[in-house]
């Protein structure tokens, strides 16, 4: 018998790189048939609405002060607005709760009925933002101040010193709705619902639907009422489904 013929060394070479080749690509292939496919899901928007009490209210009022010389009105302004600083003070407002939003002067011509300049008037007008925490005090004090001089009353904004747990609130009433809503889905489409992947959630300030800054009526008492506080959370999440 004759000894078998051995292929050249580099046709060996040749033969064994082949072989390697062919293994790599035979994993390779096997990997991508069992890799994991993307995720299902399902994703809801979830949304909640608390109502709370307000327990602070924001004054904002002032005066507006018209004189022929700029001294005038600015001395003027500053005498009412002392007085009407003095109204809170004594009624238990603290110092750090009173504060100046707007401070403005400016001069206008004042003309005849033929258009020429005959002269002319300055405007003050100073106003202060106050913090009442006490909301049982604001009528009287708003009327006080009025009666101190104060002419110019912006308005009246109710809100609350300490929003946290009508945030929390909301947002567990958001979950909530948005887990009621992703299980009816999943309950139609025939699927089992898993666990949630992702949540992003938004915010609102708090409002107040039936008085957000209230109209005020002076003299005699101001019938202003508070009314209630909203804030709503909303919330997307995105659920596994099975």
């Amino acid at each position: 018998m004759q000894p078998m013929a051995m292929p050249p060394r580099g046709a060996v070479r040749t033969l064994f790189a082949v072989l390697v080749v062919g293994t790599l690509t035979t994993v390779t292939v096997a990997a991508a048939q069992t890799a994991t496919p993307p995720d299902r899901g399902l994703v809801v928007h979830g949304s909640g609405t608390v109502y709370g009490e307000p327990d602070i209210a924001l004054l904002t009022l002032g005066v507006d002060v018209t004189q022929p010389n700029v001294k005038d009105a600015l001395s003027g302004a500053d005498r009412t607005m002392q007085a009407v600083r003095q109204v809170f003070l004594n009624g238990g407002v603290a110092a750090a709760d009173i504060r100046t939003v707007a401070f403005n002067v400016w001069r206008e011509d004042i003309h005849d009925r033929n258009g020429t300049v005959t002269g002319e008037r300055y405007h003050v007008v100073h106003s202060y933002q106050v913090t009442l925490r006490d909301l049982a005090k604001l009528g009287d004090l708003l009327a006080a101040a009025v009666d101190a001089g104060a002419n110019n009353v912006q308005g009246i904004q109710f809100s609350m010193a300490d929003p946290a747990a009508l945030q929390a609130r909301a947002r567990a009433a958001a979950m909530r709705d948005a887990q009621a809503r992703a299980q009816q889905l999943a309950t139609l489409a025939g699927v089992t619902l898993g666990p949630p992947v992702s949540i992003e959630e938004t915010s609102t300030p708090l409002a107040s639907p039936a008085v957000a800054m209230a109209a005020v009526r002076v003299g005699g008492g101001a019938p202003v009422q508070g009314g209630q506080l909203a804030v709503r959370a909303e919330v997307t999440v995105r659920y596994v489904i099975q």
